[in-house]
């Protein structure tokens, strides 16, 4: 496959494809992997298909409208004068305004630029400049990224679907603020000049991109490179601070002007002691628990195959506040200057400048550079984004997200990301994963999918409400037969089905739990992703849980405008529920529907199971002891009980460590223990292991939900002085199937721990 750019009648620049070899449809801008999914089902499987098919063809298809139609043919047609389009939600090189900035930076590239440099875009610019400036600095680098917001009770982010994203010109001075023992800083911004280059909108799914001139780029690295520790301030990710000497402490090497992305760092030195109390005070626990869960497919502490997607996550979504000294936070400039002035390195009219209470960070602190508390610097060039969004509905656009300074890592190499984590009142969805059109035949009311799941045999047990194949039992001294599981549902389920029928205006998710009375779910509200639109707030109209059918005709006064075809991306979606909120247990659902006046009507769905455990497991420790490994095992008598122990090791004498544990729980899935420390994975003693570092034990039946085990580990006395400690982790058969973690695949036969309960035990060993 290869890619030709056409340059149209109006000088844009516009991709062509070669039909020589099959090209994805998912590559064809404006298409993505939902569209592609919809033409195939169509009967569209190659460019050639989509070039012999007419603007009507694909109207015809699921979550293509008018203009995308119309665009989608332009981009594919073989005619050299072809209409150029734009990729929906993105930037393109002739969106760029270029400003007056950006030119005086460009008249210090050019050796034989034009005297009269002007340019309103940044393709019109490549033009002029094809032979005056290197031509790779004519390049474009697309950044893309999302829009989210945060929530921090379920750790979780939520796409902000149809936001307006400004991409601007900044120059911004800042005051600096490192506490020295803190390894974090904060900027106080002020004297700001902000500039539009260009905006764009977020697509359903809360995503956009932005073609940057690698000129501007140049710009922007240009001035920090000149600058000591500069060129390292990016809003942090979870690799960077596990990647800080704090942390885990590497060979001292020379400074990268230009630092390249390193190897993942190995889950199992989280748990190094010390590098897991100073991991957990810089990210918190949710997110350690997070990065040091353990990948079913392989060995405990193993790197699991979405780690990557784990530690490119924000180190801190919900950012602390700088410590500041009493009286920093005064808001009138004169007082805060008369209480701070003679005690703050920081001069006068700075301290006055600057809102205290708008800051930017945290950022790590620099290494190799000492950094002073309090510090100017003057007049920092940026390209940052900005977010708008109508909150409230009042037609006017609210600002959701600000302050993006230093959000993109302008310095590496490869594709750009970018997440831009909104207020909490910006409208964002609970997913962009459901049950689209294509996938559901209607012939009467019913529940089609929880989630992402079906509701149908032999995946679901709709009489047990269990899913069937995901974390089943491991029969002992069976390798590859595994017979149904019973995996219990967890978190926020998306229930999706049929309602849309001619009689019908409203519906209603009935409930009954544990065989009690049956009850409408009440109080649930959520927004739902629609096409090319604001996404819509899906509500019940009263206390008795009906909604309204987000028809044509709804969605046309919702809107407030006539519309051709229903732009929700999921029209088949019922309930977000919650089940957080709920007892654990066995819930019966039915789709209720009702007439006009919200009376049942005599048809409803049949009745589905849906089994609901948010609990993790038990995990108990009854002893923990060591002993010389010369002697049994039965005899290691020394017991660990202080809360900071400490291991007298005979000179020259093997040691081992054993630890007698139980985990159970209700849907009790499996249980692993492991050693480390020193750089160090003791061997797994007792029972024999092979040299295996680890001891996993993964529950035989269903009703396999009790385990009790004494394992000993082995600490030869060639192993380091120092810390260690011995970790335990029990995990439940609970899943969600909205679509995240290693799911859905192939029938839905996946193992995935959501739901975990750990032990940790430090231990020094010192040698006598």
């Amino acid at each position: 496959m290869y890619w030709i750019v056409v340059l149209s009648s109006a000088g844009r620049a516009v991709p062509a494809m070669s039909t020589n070899d099959t090209i994805e449809l998912e590559k064809i801008p404006g298409i993505g992997p939902k569209r592609a999914k919809a033409l195939r089902v169509a009967g569209y499987e190659t460019l050639d298909d989509l070039e012999a098919a007419t603007e009507d063809d694909l109207r015809d298809v699921a979550m293509f409208d008018d203009i995308l139609a119309r665009d989608i043919k332009a981009t594919v047609s073989p005619d050299d004068e072809r209409v150029a389009v734009k990729q929906p939600n993105a930037v393109t090189p002739d969106d760029w305004r270029v400003t007056k900035r950006q030119l005086t930076h460009i008249r210090t590239l050019a050796d034989d630029a034009p005297l009269e440099l002007d340019a309103e875009t940044a393709l019109d610019l490549r033009d002029r400049l094809e032979f005056a400036v290197d031509p790779d600095l004519l390049d474009f680098r697309r950044v893309c990224g999302r829009v989210v917001t945060y929530d921090a009770d379920t750790d979780e982010y939520h796409p902000v679907p149809n936001a307006t994203v400004h991409v601007e010109d900044t120059d911004c001075s800042f005051l600096s603020q490192f506490p020295s023992d803190l390894g974090l800083g904060w900027f106080y911004p002020y004297d700001c000049t902000r500039e539009t280059i260009a905006t764009t909108t977020t697509d359903e799914c809360g995503e956009f991109c932005v073609y940057v001139p690698t000129w501007d780029i140049d710009r922007v690295l240009s001035f920090r490179e000149e600058r000591l520790c500069l060129p390292e301030i990016a809003k942090p990710r979870l690799r960077d601070v596990l990647e800080r000497p704090e942390v885990f402490p590497d060979p001292v090497r020379p400074p990268d002007l230009r630092p390249r992305p390193r190897p993942d760092p190995l889950p199992d030195r989280l748990f190094d002691p010390g590098v897991l109390e100073r991991t957990t005070e810089l990210l918190g626990d949710a997110a350690v628990r997070r990065l040091g869960a353990g990948t079913e497919g392989g060995s405990f502490g193993d790197p699991r195959p979405d780690l990557g997607i784990d530690l490119d996550r924000p180190a801190f979504p919900d950012p602390p506040e700088p410590p500041t000294p009493e009286g920093f936070r005064r808001p009138e400039p004169d007082e805060r200057v008369e209480l701070l002035g003679e005690e703050l390195p920081v001069d006068r009219e700075v301290l006055g400048a600057i809102d205290p209470d708008r800051f930017v960070g945290p950022f790590l602190a620099c290494t190799d550079v000492t950094l002073p508390e309090w510090r100017t610097i003057v007049d920092v060039p940026d390209i940052t984004f900005r977010v708008t969004q109508d909150v409230d509905g009042d037609g006017t656009e609210e600002t959701i997200y600000s302050e993006g300074y230093f959000d993109v890592r302008w310095d590496e190499a490869g594709s750009v990301d970018v997440d831009l984590v909104a207020d909490d009142e910006a409208n964002s969805i609970p997913t962009c994963d459901g049950l689209t059109p294509e996938n559901v035949e209607c012939d009467g009311p019913s529940i089609d999918s929880v989630g992402l799941m079906p509701t149908r045999a032999p995946i679901y047990d709709d009489e047990t409400g269990y899913a069937r194949r995901i974390n089943r039992p491991k029969p002992s001294g069976s390798t590859s037969s595994r017979p149904d599981g019973t995996a219990p549902f967890s978190g926020t389920l998306q229930l999706h089905g049929c309602h849309r029928f001619e009689e019908a205006e409203y519906y209603r998710v009935l409930y009954s739990y544990e065989g009690g009375p049956e009850q409408p779910f009440t109080g649930h509200e959520w927004h739902a992703p629609a096409i090319g639109r604001d996404p819509v707030h899906v509500q019940p109209t009263g206390s008795d849980g009906w909604y309204p059918i987000l028809d044509i005709p709804y969605l046309e006064s919702y809107y407030g405008e006539s519309l051709g075809d229903n732009p929700l991306l999921f029209p088949y979606w019922l309930l977000n529920w919650n089940t957080r909120g709920y007892r654990n247990g066995t819930y019966e659902v039915r789709l209720q529907l009702g007439d006009a006046n919200g009376d049942p009507l005599s048809t409803a769905s049949a009745r589905y199971a849906i089994e609901v455990d948010n609990r993790a497991p038990n995990l108990d420790i009854s002893r923990l002891a060591w002993g010389k490994l010369s002697d049994p095992v039965e005899k290691w008598d020394n017991d660990i009980t202080e809360s900071c122990p400490q291991i007298r090791r005979p000179a020259g004498e093997n040691i081992g460590i054993k630890v007698t544990f139980r985990a159970w729980g209700e849907h009790f899935r499996s249980v692993q223990a492991k050693m480390n420390g020193c750089n160090r994975n003791p061997t797994l003693y007792r029972p024999s292991s092979g040299g295996s570092s680890q001891y996993s034990y993964w529950h035989e039946t269903v009703g396999d939900r009790n385990h009790r085990k004494t394992v000993a580990f082995e600490v030869p006395s060639g192993y380091q002085q120092g810390a260690y400690r011995l970790r335990l982790r029990a995990v439940s058969r609970a899943f969600n199937p909205a679509g995240g973690n290693s799911g859905p695949s192939t029938n839905w036969e996946y193992d995935n721990g959501r739901i975990d309960t750990w032990f940790t035990r430090s231990i020094s060993i010192t040698n006598q």
